[in-house]
């Protein structure tokens, strides 16, 4: 699941959740867009299990 960065995922929803990540936005990044948001999820998957 993949929430809006303002509100996230609906209380239910986050419950029904194994876990929830969260990815920081230092600088001047306002917001994401779904697609580049899963890719810095899984890089970042795929580089701790290297």
């Amino acid at each position: 699941m993949l929430g809006g960065e303002a509100e996230g995922l609906r209380r239910l929803t986050r419950e029904h959740c194994d876990g929830l990540v969260r990815i920081p936005m230092p600088g001047d990044i306002e917001s994401l867009n779904v697609s580049v948001a899963a890719g810095v999820c899984l890089f970042e998957a795929v580089r701790q299990r290297a």
